[in-house]
């Protein structure tokens, strides 16, 4: 398991949708796009294309699809990570590093 994530917003946070880079201890990247006002999450590449359809629905509560070369793991783990700084910030954050230790 990851020890940590960093997470950092790719831009303005303050549009719609928000491009966000991760790293994780184990040499793993990606980046993910936050839908603010619906708060869904989906894995992206560095242009905030979509990868596959793999998805994160608030109203779900739990991913939905598939994304070919995505830890799911690590998707759920930054998504969760970005909430709650969303949560505390109350807007999309600019970072929300994760620690799990």
């Amino acid at each position: 398991m990851t020890a940590s994530i960093g997470i950092w917003a790719q831009g303005d946070t303050t549009g719609e949708s928000v491009l966000y880079r991760w790293e994780a201890d184990d040499h793993q990247t990606g980046f993910v796009t936050f839908e603010v006002p619906s708060g869904r999450f989906r894995p992206a590449d560095d242009r905030s294309q979509p990868i596959g359809d793999l998805l994160f629905d608030p109203a779900e509560g739990e991913p939905a699809g598939t994304a070919a070369g995505v830890n799911r793991t690590l998707f759920i783990q930054v998504v969760v990570a970005i909430r709650k700084a969303y949560r505390w910030a109350g807007a999309a954050p600019t970072t929300a590093h994760a620690y799990y230790y």
